[in-house]
């Protein structure tokens, strides 16, 4: 017999949500197990003729916390026990053979090592996902995933998502069910803390949810949940789940963390400043924006050469002190170079007439291997480009990395009430590398920016994932703007700004 299940209004869309891919970010304590639970126990008690699957990123995380926490649900609100050989009683087994007493008709595996198999019939597969691939070969119509922050993208996509095709589930009249005359049902749960993880923000298309998720998550009555393309995100607080939480236990994490751990790990906040970030004073609520192209300005185009994963342009506008970032073009393999970047761009802006000048990476000044003798990355651009008569605006040396993160942080820190020299940022949420870029690049111990390398699936070869857009960004913006540039490196820190009716002048070191 069952016992009453309460959930949250949160946990509660999450259980009765019917799309075939689901995600639950909330903060620390704020009941993802439990709902796990909720979700995993459901299935097998009402569909005991399909097989599950119940994963986690580490074998110890898997059986220490989340396993851990699922089977005191299972007993609790389903009643569902671990079989005791010496009483007879129970529900379940795990990695053994079952007892005699369990139906065994719908399985004969040589090894149950991995399996949790029910008195009913029902198999659960189990397992961490640091190697994800000796999941392949498996099917199951149902799937839950805990803390999938700390997991690969491929795992997830490439192996769990396709293993997710076993029939026997169906959605009718707005429920689950047996009944083949339904619509086939296949889900994925995904419960994980937020940690500004790209991959599931790009997957579930958070950042274009920012506003309502900024408006709804940081009250303990209201939480924001959206259904899109197939996909279910919900995100809520810890306040949701106050009511099985240990007194006191929210108000001490907020006693031991930042503002910006606070966002995260009690509110689940998905793009909070977690630490370390290398444009740590920017703010998304500020600074993207929708722009609109004026065909009546000059065009400013800076770009960055590294072919891996992608050469990246970035195409910009500047009104007085106002620089828009419009669009932005990052061609993948087999177009990944300069030559395809060009036209790309004469492709878009074919008829612009304004003016063209041309920023990036000083380094393309050297020939370039990759075409013939006596021609460089700026070359390329120039030849492909001679229809919009380009300026070439490129110094002899890039300015030092760190000094430019410095500039640039005190021009996102001072561009909401005040501003440094009146310079404002707007970036188009179309430039979405640059956008990740201003989000999740770190930055190294020496000041500089972290590249930290990634391998291409298909090709095996090695990249940096994040640093190109956002270089592209800092050598326009220090070229375009290079009387202030100069300034700021000289140490004048002084910014300008009305408050009222008053003009104050304040003199701030950064």
């Amino acid at each position: 017999m069952t016992r009453r299940i309460e959930l949250s209004d949160p946990q509660f869309d999450m259980v009765e949500s019917l799309e075939p891919v689901n995600i639950f970010l909330s903060g620390q304590g704020g009941g993802k197990t439990y709902t796990a639970g909720i979700i995993s126990g459901y299935f097998v008690v009402n569909f005991p003729n399909v097989k599950g699957f119940i994963g986690a990123n580490t074998r110890e995380q898997l059986t220490d916390s989340t396993l851990f926490r699922i089977r005191e649900v299972w007993k609790d609100k389903f009643g569902l026990e671990e079989y005791n050989p010496k009483t007879g009683r129970g529900d379940y087994v795990a990695d053994i053979i079952p007892p005699d007493a369990f139906d065994t008709s719908r399985h004969n595996y040589d090894d149950y090592f991995g399996k949790i198999s029910f008195r009913s019939g029902c198999v659960l597969f189990k397992g961490s996902l640091e190697k994800y691939k000796a999941h392949d070969g498996k099917e199951f119509a149902w799937a839950i995933l805990d803390e999938t922050k700390d997991t690969r993208e491929e795992a997830v996509k490439e192996v769990i998502l396709g293993r997710l095709r076993e029939r026997g589930m169906y959605a009718k009249d707005g429920r689950r069910t047996t009944d083949p005359t339904g619509r086939p049902l296949n889900q994925l749960f995904i419960f994980t803390s937020p940690a500004k993880v790209d991959w599931i923000n790009d997957w579930f298309n958070l950042a274009t949810f920012n506003d309502e998720i900024n408006a709804s998550i940081y009250s303990d009555k209201t939480y924001f949940s959206k259904k899109e393309n197939n996909k279910f995100v919900t995100i809520s607080s810890s306040y949701h789940n106050r009511a099985n939480l240990p007194e006191g236990f929210i108000d001490n994490l907020k006693s031991n963390l930042n503002t910006g751990l606070q966002d995260m790990l009690i509110y689940g906040n998905p793009f909070s400043k977690s630490g370390g970030e290398f444009y740590k004073y920017f703010k998304r609520e500020t600074t993207i924006s929708e722009t609109t192209y004026n065909d009546e300005l000059p065009l400013h185009i800076s770009v960055d050469f590294n072919v891996l994963p992608c050469v990246t342009m970035e195409i910009t506008q500047i009104e007085g002190n106002n620089i828009r970032f419009i669009d932005e073009i990052t061609l993948e393999p087999p177009l990944n170079y300069t030559v395809h970047t060009a036209r790309e761009f004469v492709r878009r802006y074919f008829n612009h007439k304004a003016g063209l000048f041309i920023y990036g990476d000083s380094s393309g000044r050297s020939e370039d291997t990759r075409t013939e003798r006596g021609f460089n990355d700026f070359r390329i651009l120039q030849n492909e480009l001679t229809k919009y008569s380009p300026s070439l605006r490129v110094p002899s040396r890039n300015p030092p990395v760190s000094i430019r993160a410095q500039w640039l942080n005190t021009i996102f820190e001072r561009q909401v009430e005040t501003s440094w020299e009146g310079i404002r940022i707007t970036i188009d949420p179309k430039c979405k590398n640059l956008i990740n870029d201003l989000t999740y690049l770190k930055e190294a111990a020496d000041g500089t920016k972290m590249k930290s390398k990634t391998k291409d699936n298909n090709t095996g070869a090695s990249f940096e994932k994040y640093g190109h857009a956002s270089d592209c960004m800092d050598y326009v913006i220090c070229q375009a703007f290079d009387e202030e540039f100069r300034r700021f490196q000289k140490g004048d820190r002084s910014i300008n700004y009305v408050l009222g009716q008053k003009e104050y002048n304040i003199n701030k070191r950064y």
